[in-house]
């Protein structure tokens, strides 16, 4: 079988890559080893509830994963937005905003000017600096930091000051001010994950374009210099180089950094591509967080049901975190009359990768935090334990912008790739988008008109 393009992987990147490319008249297939769509954003039903492998709200402020939904006719909800953003302060819940008063406020009035009159070209040059060496310039007051660096927790997956990339939240705290007029804009897709992607693959196939579900591509095809298309893994001998041949002009693999290699022959990647692919690849680079999903009769809140809370210690593991009732955004992801709640707390996979006893301590540990911060939670229906390792790269100052992988692999003619873990700008699910809006304009060589003018990396 030929096609136009064969995209690898049908994570959010490689959904928005297929859909654009196909509605531009390509014939595409988007191959997928899972029998779900949507990668690390998947959703199903436990117990009634609608939960992932994580807690996503998406990030975009409406030219990114709206936008794409936009070209191709499908109706993408944004929940309201939260009503408050409740900060953990040592032993009790208090609005985000009492951190900073008086003086302070035009210190962060500074910061937010400076941000606004900055080219987001500008940030490639802030790759290597934390987000409060930027800020020291306009502020000293720690209330200040700590509001920016709480969004922080939320977004980035770090804990540390030191870990929060300048150019990355800059770059996002712009976007926000610039179309959004707030610090932070994020939303909860009415209906859900599972809904969208499942109207994005109908939206696919109406296009002409072939989706093939619990398929594993084994190799990447790459003859004298070019792709030439991708060959499938024979379920019925799993070892053997006998699948299916999917022929193309064009591959664009929408894989984790970590995963990348396994899909080409040795010595097939560039060296330079390799060592980066690998330095991002390292365990101790992964963006990782443990925590629970909650059930309970009455919402499981700090302040108010549609919130955002956040803390930058909790009272026994000293981690930061988030806390997210999913029903007060969406009722329909629980049945009637329970609420569903997300607590996390992110945590340096340098240190703590796969110490399991330092694991099985700190759960036990952040249930008795999340009893004291959300008494409500002693009532729990069920508790669900999930701890994430697969998130992406943390986005640490030297590990973003440039020494990431870039979308065209030119040494390979018609080999691209995409995702959140690749060079890109903004945060999960909205940076993955980006990156599939990119990655399909660089396959068409063309700026696409229908995104002409959105903020992209």
């Amino acid at each position: 079988m030929r096609y136009d393009v064969v995209v690898v992987g049908a994570g959010t990147a490689g959904l928005v890559t297929a859909l654009i490319l196909a509605e531009q008249g390509k014939k595409v297939a988007l191959v997928e080893k899972r029998g779900y769509l949507g990668g690390r954003a998947m959703e199903h039903r436990y117990r009634g509830h609608q939960i992932g492998l994580g807690s996503h709200l998406v990030e975009d402020p409406g030219d990114s994963l709206t936008r794409v939904c936009e070209l191709v006719g499908i109706t993408l909800t944004h929940s309201d937005r939260s009503d408050s953003m409740p900060f953990w302060d040592r032993d009790h819940w208090k609005p985000i905003q009492e951190l900073y008063s008086g003086a302070a406020k035009q210190g962060l009035k500074r910061c937010i000017q400076a941000l606004t009159e900055t080219d987001y070209a500008e940030f490639d040059k802030l790759d290597h600096l934390p987000l409060r060496e930027w800020m020291a310039q306009y502020t000293s007051d720690e209330g200040v930091y700590t509001v920016w660096e709480a969004i922080s927790i939320l977004e980035q997956i770090t804990d540390k000051w030191y870990d929060h990339s300048a150019s990355e939240n800059l770059y996002v705290r712009k976007m926000h001010y610039d179309l959004k007029r707030t610090a932070g804009y994020s939303f909860w897709p009415m209906g859900g994950w599972e809904k969208l992607w499942k109207e994005m693959g109908d939206a696919l196939v109406a296009r002409g374009g072939e989706l093939r579900l619990s398929s594993t591509v084994r190799r990447v095809l790459v003859e004298d210099g070019s792709v030439v298309g991708v060959r499938l893994r024979d379920p019925e001998r799993p070892g053997s180089d006998d699948g299916e041949t999917l022929e193309a002009d064009a591959v664009v693999v929408n894989a984790p950094v970590w995963n990348l290699p396994g899909l080409f022959d040795d010595g097939v990647l560039p060296a330079n591509l390799l060592q980066r692919v690998r330095m991002l690849a390292n365990n101790r680079n992964r963006a990782c967080w443990l925590g629970y999903w909650i059930a309970a009769k009455e919402p499981v809140i700090a302040m108010s049901e549609r919130e955002m809370a956040s803390f930058k210690a909790t009272p026994r593991t000293g981690l930061g975190g988030f806390t997210l009732n999913f029903t007060g955004y969406d009722p329909g992801v629980s049945p009637p009359g329970e609420y569903l709640t997300c607590v996390g707390a992110a945590f340096d996979a340098a240190e703590h990768y796969g110490d399991k006893e330092w694991l099985d301590r700190k759960f036990h540990e952040f249930w008795l935090d999340i009893e004291e911060m959300l008494p409500a939670a002693r009532g729990a229906l069920w508790t669900k334990k999930h701890l994430v390792t697969t998130y992406g790269v943390v986005n640490k100052p030297g590990l973003v912008g440039a020494v990431r992988p870039d979308t065209q692999v030119r040494e390979i003619d018609g080999l691209f790739l995409t995702g959140d873990t690749v060079r890109s700008r903004g945060i999960g699910i909205d940076k993955a988008a980006r990156s599939g809006i990119t990655s399909a304009e660089a396959v068409l060589g063309r700026r696409h008109p229908f995104f002409a003018n959105t903020v992209r990396y």
